[in-house]
């Protein structure tokens, strides 16, 4: 039986890296040396969410284990600056894959769909941060009666709707053997 594999880079400060669904553990090899490696009964979580990859959008899959050890990777690589490789057909495959394997301990793992918190909040900081800065521009010409005051508002009014369509949104729970059933390994 072959071992199912994902190659996967998320940045260009990051090397390639192999996750591997071996028979015990779900394994992560850069330049051929294993950096991590969380053992199916070990893991704590399975979070699956959606990131940004360039002006495109991926999923991303977080693996967290019972000591912390994380493991993610996405339906897009990185290649080179703005580039990023589609590989959501192979990702589909190998995360079915995992889902098959994990579902013999899935009582003890979270299967959750969404954000994690901290990235739920740093969205829609990113929204108040131009509403802050339109707000600002506005302000500054207002004070001296100046209609140029008038170009800060659409980017505070683009802020502030920025802001609110990412808000943090809280995860939910799924079912893992939606995914399982879609996979070709045993």
């Amino acid at each position: 039986m072959t071992v199912p594999t994902y190659i996967d880079r998320r940045s260009a400060g990051a090397a390639e890296q192999v996750i591997a669904l071996e028979a015990e553990r779900v394994s992560v090899t850069e330049n051929g040396t294993v950096k991590r490696a969380i053992r199916y009964e070990d893991l704590r979580e399975i979070r699956l969410s959606i990131g940004l990859a360039g002006r495109d959008s991926q999923v991303l899959c977080r693996l967290t284990g019972r000591d912390n050890t994380r493991i993610l990777f996405g339906s897009r690589s990185w290649k080179a600056i703005g580039e990023w490789e589609n590989r959501a057909d192979r990702f589909r495959e190998f995360n079915a894959a995992l889902h098959a394997r994990a579902l013999a301990h899935a009582e003890t793992i979270a299967f959750i769909e969404g954000q994690p918190f901290w990235s739920g909040l740093l969205l829609p900081c990113i929204g108040l941060a131009l509403a802050a800065l339109g707000a600002a521009f506005a302000l500054y010409f207002l004070r001296e009666g100046n209609p140029l005051a008038l170009v800060g508002l659409p980017g505070m009014a683009i802020g502030l709707y920025l802001a609110w369509i990412l808000r943090p949104r809280p995860a939910k729970p799924y079912d893992p053997e939606t995914y399982a059933r879609t996979a070709n390994t045993p």
